[in-house]
């Protein structure tokens, strides 16, 4: 088992993306992908228990913990993370790949597994399973709104004395996690200054979408899906019941799996070694 990853850094077309790798590149790859405003870190108990079996990639993706932001004028539309995707998989000559999403990383891996389903060997989903979505009625309403929050004046970043502040604020937003759990995922959200430590995450991330899918259009994307699918879902996770239901519908070949804990409950010992059972069991 190894037990600790490996910092490299690959430069994109959408820029310069940090990647933590871990294993034996010989062995099968799995690519693993974060959450909204978390990073590569979150994974930092689960990736260890999977290296016997796999290498990993594990990417910050644009925005988050060490990677570049996009361009200024770009936009994080959620579509732009499969770009992303497909050019690190090509740019790794990488043909097929097992992709293991937390939560807006398990979006991206789906959509992605629906639009190039050739490229993925297998799909893991923790507490994720496809994209928020707007009735097509509403979406006028949802690009106004959009546009309005994105062109509001940025609040002035935030300065923590000391990590330990900056992680005492970021605990109320993820109270269910414990510290240790959460450490990794805010040193290395961190930037220092003489003032002290302010989040390095991209405030663009934090606007609202100026266009969701609807279900009829992530349905399809689901449908589109050819390789196994584990879904993992938190039994305190954030997506509910009745649209897993659904949307499990829409996938030709999936386990439904449920796990003690919360939404970050990849981060947390017990649930990355159950978490790790499920997927190791599969291969």
């Amino acid at each position: 088992m190894q037990n600790a990853a490996v910092e490299t850094r690959v430069t994109l077309n959408s820029g310069e993306l940090s990647i933590q790798e871990w294993g034996d590149d010989s062995k099968p790859t799995i690519m693993c992908l974060h959450g909204w405003l978390d990073n590569s870190a979150s994974f930092h108990r689960l990736a260890p228990l999977l290296t016997n079996d796999f290498h990993l990639l594990v990417v910050d993706l644009p925005g988050h913990g060490l990677s570049q932001p996009l361009a200024e004028g770009a936009h994080y539309y959620i579509w732009q993370n499969i770009e992303t995707l497909y050019e690190l998989l090509a740019f790794k000559q990488i043909e097929r790949v097992h992709l293991l999403g937390h939560s807006m990383g398990g979006v991206v891996a789906s959509l992605f597994a629906g639009t190039f389903a050739d490229k993925v060997q297998s799909l893991i989903l923790l507490d994720s399973l496809g994209p928020m979505t707007t009735q097509a009625a509403d979406t006028p309403k949802q690009l106004a709104k959009a546009i309005v929050d994105s062109q509001r004046s940025a609040s002035p970043l935030r300065v923590y004395p000391t990590i330990a502040d900056a992680l005492q604020a970021r605990q109320k937003s993820s109270p269910g996690m414990s510290a240790d759990a959460l450490m990794p995922i805010v040193e290395r959200n961190l930037k220092q200054s003489e003032q002290g430590f302010s989040w390095r995450t991209d405030a663009r991330l934090r606007h609202a979408s100026k266009v969701r899918l609807t279900e009829a259009q992530v349905m399809a994307f689901l449908e589109d899906i050819s390789a196994p699918v584990i879904v993992i879902m938190a039994e305190q996770g954030i997506v509910p019941k009745a649209w897993v239901e659904q949307r499990m519908k829409g996938l030709r070949n999936a386990q439904l799996e449920y796990v003690p804990g919360h939404h970050h409950f990849h981060a947390e010992q017990a649930g990355a070694e159950a978490i790790s059972r499920y997927i190791i069991n599969a291969s």
